[in-house]
């Protein structure tokens, strides 16, 4: 199985593979690929040649041409990159005959930095994956492929070593270019220089002598050497007598395919067959690689991207928004917000949290209270009685009938990125009640943090996602503005028109790590690699009068997560008797009085993941 067939997941025509390579045995398929080595090293045969590659080496893979990887350092780690041909074909045109050399021993080449930096880039954006990322990195490679034509298109050799040559003669460049873009469509034709002579319009004389100075070999030698690479595929794919294949390549004589393939090779077709048929790629013999966990994978890219320029400060990864809104408090409705929350109580909750359980419940206010019967029937009548008293809706559950429990281990649920998940989720199938259990079930080991959606831990703590069910259980009204950060309400306190602003700051990637079982340090390393900004300005046009401006703020230092994070997450580094007064985490707060005439300003500035909530209501009586 010598030829490969790519998967590209969505049909989005880049494929990116951030992974320990141990082997990817010998195989070739029609896309280009581009191997970036991030750390360590490893050996990759392309062709003829097998080249040692260290980090900071880019290799490009043209397509059908035979290739193959293996680790000689255990720690490597490297970035393959495959393109979709076909897809990027109405950009360039003449992409399928592509020959890119990036190989260089000239690690200090300006034009080999600039192609680190676009695809640092390009993998970076990938791994991120903010919103849009799809489209920007799908320019980018654009911007590469653009890169790749000017400066590495075609090659020559240093020795035996196949390389990129020296392009500082454009116009013959360009016509270099076009011959062997030729010999390689129709190595198997018999070819002539008087062919070439004709097709750029100029004598043999001097075609011979431009092939020669840039790759090193006359014509006829270059001939035989793009039909002995072309056959590297049909000879190690196949089966086919070693006279067929000379034929098909175009060889007048097996004698002369003999000759041309042993001086690149080595030794003859047949032994080459024999030497690689173990080494080809199959089922029985796939590509080894350990992916790389993503955060761990954006932490070795923003550092290989210091390294490579040090000069280009880490603010040129990150990315600064500022957005400015204008609402019309009296606008029309785009739809009505009043999400009902369900919470469920079990019986361990009254022993594990007592008199605290009551004041969890009425902050959450939630819309009804589930109470789970355990084995004494007696007390459950009892328990459900003294909810009923102090005011909550509460009625008896069947656990049958509700959703069973979320599996532990998803740690960003306890974490400052759960806020911002929820607010989309919240906001998403409006007339759906939110149902979740009160707090974390009983941990064994003791663990304070289990990677489960309960807005308290198991010993009653408060995590972030607490003070989003409290908000958004309380706010119900119409949304007047809404954007994929921002969600502008309008609803009534004591008559008169009140308005909340709801504003986050994440990214896509971060969300996502909401529905992934991921180890607590690599989630911690991504809420801190994240350090987007996010400015946003919100103009809204009020009836002249004072309003009093409440805002509060969820910030990546201020919860319990990050708490026990500078702890290396050891439960057993707070005593049992402290954890339940770990309840001091509650968001930032800033209360300010405005004197509008026309329009209130409120700004909202985050660094790194957070969220910020503003109730804004006019004063008197």
């Amino acid at each position: 199985m010598l030829l490969e067939r790519l998967y590209y997941p969505n049909d989005y025509p880049i494929h990116i593979n951030i992974a320990t390579l141990e082997e990817d045995p010998l195989h070739y398929h029609p896309d280009i690929e581009l191997v970036y080595v991030l750390r360590g090293e490893i050996e990759l045969k392309n062709g003829y040649y097998t080249y040692r590659l260290r980090a900071g080496d880019v290799f490009t893979n043209s397509g059908n041409e035979v290739h193959g990887m293996r680790a000689v350092s255990p720690n490597n780690v490297i970035a393959q990159i495959h393109v979709r041909t076909k897809d990027l074909s109405h950009y360039f045109p003449d992409l399928s005959k592509a020959c890119y050399r990036t190989y260089s021993r000239k690690r200090s080449d300006k034009r080999y930095e600039k192609l680190r930096e676009l695809l640092l880039k390009l993998l970076l954006k990938n791994e991120q994956k903010d919103f849009n990322y799809k489209s920007e990195c799908l320019y980018l490679m654009v911007d590469v492929i653009k890169h790749l034509n000017k400066y590495f298109n075609l090659f020559a050799f240093d020795k035996d070593m196949v390389v990129g040559f020296d392009r500082s003669n454009e116009l013959a460049v360009e016509r270099i270019s076009r011959i062997c873009q030729y010999l390689y469509q129709n190595y198997a034709s018999n070819i002539t220089l008087q062919d070439l002579s004709d097709m750029e319009h100029l004598s043999t004389y001097y075609i011979s002598h431009l092939i020669k100075d840039f790759t090193g070999m006359n014509f006829r030698e270059f001939l035989c050497f793009a039909r002995v690479e072309m056959s590297e595929g049909r000879l190690l794919g196949s089966d086919r007598k070693v006279s067929q294949i000379a034929g098909e390549v175009g060889f007048s004589t097996t004698a002369y395919y003999r000759k041309y393939f042993t001086k690149w090779f080595g030794h003859d077709p047949q032994k080459h067959r024999e030497i690689y048929s173990s080494a080809i790629k199959s089922d029985l013999h796939p590509a080894v690689f350990q992916e790389l966990p993503q955060a761990r994978a954006i932490s070795l890219l923003r550092e290989s991207y210091a390294l490579y320029d040090p000069h280009q400060a880490t603010e040129n990864i990150v990315s600064s928004v500022s957005l400015e809104m204008e609402v019309d408090a009296d606008a029309k409705p785009l739809h009505h917000f009043g999400r009902r929350l369900h919470v469920i109580v079990e019986p361990a909750d009254f022993l594990a949290l007592g008199t605290g359980l009551f004041e969890g419940l009425s902050s959450l206010a939630p819309t009804k209270v589930i109470l789970l019967e355990g084995k004494d029937k007696e007390a459950a009548t009892k328990r459900l009685q003294t909810l009923q008293a102090v005011g909550f809706a509460a009625e008896k559950g069947d656990p049958a009938a509700l959703r069973p429990r979320k599996s532990p281990g998803v740690y960003a649920r306890d974490s400052i990125v759960y806020p911002s998940w929820l607010v989309d989720q919240l906001t998403k199938n409006r007339d759906l009640p939110a149902e979740v259990y009160l707090r974390d079930a009983d941990s064994p080991s003791g663990e304070i943090l289990q990677g489960l959606p309960s807005p308290l831990t198991a010993g009653g703590i408060k995590k972030p996602s607490f003070f989003v069910y409290s908000a958004l259980s309380r706010l119900k009204g119409d949304v007047i503005a809404q954007s994929s950060r921002c969600l502008i309400l309008r609803t009534l306190r004591e008559g008169r028109p009140a308005f909340a602003v709801v504003a986050h700051n994440c990214s896509d990637a971060l969300k996502e790590l909401c529905q992934k079982e991921m180890d607590r340090l690599d989630v911690k390393h991504m809420i801190d690699d994240f350090r987007d900004e996010l400015n946003l300005g919100v103009s809204i046009n009020l009836k002249p009068g004072t309003y009093s401006v409440i805002k509060y703020s969820l910030t990546p230092e201020n919860n319990i997560f990050a708490h026990m994070a500078s702890l290396n997450f050891r439960s057993d580094a707070i005593s049992p008797h402290l954890r339940s007064g770990m309840t001091t985490d509650y968001p930032l707060l800033e209360t300010y009085i405005e004197d509008v005439r026309t329009a209130l300003n409120v700004n909202f500035s985050m660094k790194g993941a957070g969220l910020q909530l503003a109730m804004i209501r006019q004063c008197g009586k």
